[in-house]
C-alpha cells in the first residue's frame, strides 16, 4: 500500500496544494448564486480534471509517517501537526501537543452544517474522535478506538473559533482513557470521552 514517505517530498507538497484547492472548489461549488450556464461550464471542466487526475490513480490517500505527532509533540507544541493534508474528505486541522493534552483550532464553514447554522453532530464526534486518536499517536502508542462517548451540551456554531481540547485520563494495561471537548467563546458545546486499547504489533 502507497505511504506518503514512499513518494518524492515534491510530489507530496503537490498534493496536499491540490487537496486544499479541492477543498476550496468543494465550498464554492455549494455555495455558489452563479447562473446556471456558468455552474454547468463548471461542472465540464472539473470532469475533465477528473478524468485526468483518475486516469492514474493509487489504490489509498497518501498517509503521513507514524510517528510525525510524536516528533511535533517533541517540540513542545512549537511545531503543530497538520491533520489530514491529504485528504479532502478530512476537516483539516493544526493540532498543538503538550506532555498528555493536545488543542486545535478550527472554524466550521457551510461543508459541515447539521442544524441551521451549526456544526452537524457527526462531523463533531469525527473531530473528536481525531483529537483523542491524534494525541494517543503522539505518545507512539498504536491504539484503536474501543468506545467514544459523546455529550452534545449545547449547538456549536458554523463561522465561528471552535476550540478542541484532549487530554489523558488513565491508562492501564493496554487500555487508554481520554476525554476532549469542543469550545466555542469560552463555553463547551460538545464533550467526549474515549477509550483505547493499544493493539499488540
Amino acid at each position: 500500500m502507497t505511504r506518503t514517505v514512499d513518494v518524492p517530498a515534491d510530489l507530496r507538497e503537490a498534493t496536499a496544494e491540490l487537496v486544499a484547492a479541492t477543498r476550496a472548489l468543494m465550498l464554492a461549488a455549494a455555495t455558489t448564486t452563479a447562473d446556471a450556464d456558468t455552474v454547468r461550464a463548471a461542472r465540464v471542466t472539473i470532469a475533465e480534471l477528473a478524468e485526468t487526475l483518475g486516469s492514474r490513480p493509487r489504490p489509498r490517500v497518501l498517509r503521513p509517517p507514524f510517528d510525525g505527532p510524536s516528533r511535533s509533540r517533541d517540540t513542545g507544541g512549537r511545531e503543530p501537526w497538520a491533520l489530514f493534508t491529504h485528504n479532502p474528505m478530512g476537516i483539516p486541522l493544526e493540532i498543538h501537543f503538550g506532555a498528555d493534552e493536545a488543542r486545535a483550532r478550527l472554524v466550521a464553514n457551510a461543508l459541515h452544517e447539521g442544524p441551521p447554522d451549526s456544526v452537524h453532530g457527526g462531523f463533531s464526534a469525527h473531530l473528536l474522535d481525531c483529537m483523542l486518536g491524534t494525541l494517543m499517536q503522539a505518545r507512539g502508542s498504536r491504539s484503536l478506538t474501543a468506545s467514544l462517548d459523546l455529550r452534545y451540551l449545547r449547538r456549536t456554531p458554523l463561522d465561528e473559533p471552535l476550540d478542541l481540547y484532549s487530554r489523558i485520563v488513565e491508562t492501564e494495561g493496554r487500555k487508554t482513557v481520554a476525554e476532549g471537548w469542543i469550545e466555542c467563546r469560552g463555553e463547551r458545546t460538545v464533550e467526549a470521552r474515549g477509550v483505547f486499547v493499544r493493539i499488540e504489533t
